[in-house]
């Protein structure tokens, strides 16, 4: 008999198909399984104007529901609008890092709960490109920013082989990263937060909160920063178009994302 409570999922390229929508398929199993009970956990990098649609489509509104942003940087209860969870920058933090990626000629974006703002100085960034235009997303001087303005993370958007030089040399000055964490959310985009924030932690708080274990756990990804949570979790997932050390943590696999693969796993599991 199995004893997974909570389900954690991934967004983009593990629950979401190709074209960034909810399949009918997905959804009606999620919403059969939430309203059986399990805990349905969004567990994403993204900021909650580009989840709120998703949330409303599952129903996920009762007084338990969390959601996970910002690859656990902030644990919102869905239903009180309250957080129990929110790590957060602010730009004295990441000035010396801002500097490095500078001079390497790539784009910066910084990303707040509500807002994100392309940093001019660096150049044009492409992540409105990526990520929609959900979220109010304003282009500004590091100097028009205020000095107080809290992040949760922001992101460096550039060519795959760019952000493998970029983490080469940031692995090699370990100072310039002490107090922060830098993780691929896809190939073309590297997101940095705040030191020691991960899925893998945000999930272990919010299991605490209900009194729960990763024994009661499952969790489905597809990309680096599904790691951490897939490790975690008694019954982890990759997708089939997940990349090869995700599919190597994984306890399980199953179809695409663009083939409903939660949606066949969880009918299958759950019978």
């Amino acid at each position: 008999m199995t004893n997974i409570q909570m389900i954690a999922l991934d967004m983009d390229n593990t629950l979401l198909l190709p074209n960034k929508t909810l399949s009918e398929k997905n959804t009606r199993v999620l919403k059969k399984l939430h309203q059986n009970g399990k805990k349905i956990v969004l567990t994403t990098g993204r900021p909650f104007p580009n989840v709120k649609n998703f949330i409303t489509q599952l129903g996920l509104n009762q007084p338990n529901d969390h959601v996970i942003l910002f690859n656990g940087g902030l644990i919102k209860n869905i239903h009180t609008d309250q957080n129990i969870l929110d790590k957060h920058f602010i730009i004295a933090d990441v000035t010396d890092i801002f500097n490095v990626i500078a001079n390497l000629n790539l784009s910066i974006d910084i990303v707040s709960p509500d807002s994100v703002f392309s940093i001019k100085d660096f150049g044009q960034s492409h992540y409105v490109d990526l990520v929609g235009q959900l979220i109010p997303y304003f282009e500004s001087t590091l100097s028009q920013l205020p000095p107080d303005l809290t992040f949760n993370k922001f992101v460096v958007c550039a060519d795959e082989s760019e952000l493998d030089y970029l983490e080469t040399v940031l692995q090699h000055t370990p100072l310039l990263t002490q107090n922060l964490s830098f993780v691929r959310s896809r190939r073309m985009l590297l997101e940095f937060v705040p030191h020691g924030v991960n899925k893998s932690t945000a999930l272990s708080t919010l299991l605490a909160h209900f009194s729960l274990t990763p024994e009661n756990l499952m969790a489905f990804g597809d990309e680096e920063n599904d790691f951490a949570m897939l490790k975690l979790a008694k019954v982890s997932v990759a997708m089939d178009n997940a990349i090869p050390s995700i599919k190597q943590v994984a306890t399980h696999s199953t179809k695409s994302n663009q083939q409903d693969g939660v949606a066949v796993f969880l009918e299958k599991y759950f019978d």
